[in-house]
């Protein structure tokens, strides 16, 4: 679809998109790598963000020579992301208003996250769930973004039609996903993505936040 079109399935990504959860993520995997005896560059991290936490554990072992146990090491990193979390409100300005917005125009609302449901139920509360027809987490489905599956898992079960689905997310991996399930991609710049990697995957619109998608639909 070109822009002006009407979509009837918007598909949000999570961290980084609708929630400014990267940077303690971030905190949790270098303070429990620390842990470890592992000191890893942000920089390298920040490359990874917008995989699900087991895919980037999968990486980093490969690559550290680590042998712990894989949900282990998902529990432990969890504990840190919490502890720095706390109970902040880490919703980015402007998004319950461009939800309900959304809503109003009668789109219907799903989110696509590589964060385990634990670890999404912690970040948000009940009245910002049920603002969505459709979430699914990594829990819910085995392969994560870049894998096309979680989007067409909930475009199936919604029983709306690829090509009238609309992905936005923050990252390259949003973007890939959304090209292999044959949808739309909007790119949002309040992750650690440049504009010139958002270009490489056709996006409808890079916009400074999830806020301006009023101006788009």
């Amino acid at each position: 679809m070109k822009k002006g079109e009407k979509f009837k399935l918007i598909i949000f990504d999570f961290d980084g998109t609708l929630v400014n959860s990267l940077p303690f993520h971030i905190l949790a995997f270098k303070d429990m790598l620390l842990e470890h005896g592992i000191k890893i560059q942000e920089e390298e991290l920040n490359k990874l963000v917008g995989l699900s936490t087991k895919n980037i554990f999968n990486l980093l072992k490969k690559k550290y020579k680590f042998k712990e146990d894989l949900e282990a090491l998902r529990e432990e990193r969890r504990y840190h992301y919490f502890k720095f979390l706390g109970k902040k409100n880490i919703l980015f300005p402007g998004v319950i208003k461009i939800l309900e917005n959304l809503i109003l125009k009668n789109y219907k609302l799903a989110i696509a996250t590589g964060s385990s449901e634990v670890t999404f139920s912690h970040t948000v509360n009940n009245d910002f769930k049920v603002l969505f027809d459709e979430i699914v987490t990594i829990t819910d489905i085995k392969k994560g973004k870049p894998a096309p599956d979680q989007l067409l898992f909930i475009a199936k079960k919604l029983k709306v039609k690829p090509k009238e689905c609309l992905v936005v997310g923050d990252s390259v991996y949003d973007g890939q996903a959304a090209q292999r399930a044959k949808m739309s991609f909007i790119g949002v710049r309040t992750g650690y993505t440049k504009e010139r990697d958002f270009k490489k995957y056709k996006p409808l619109a890079i916009l400074n936040s999830v806020a301006q998608l009023g101006k788009f639909l």
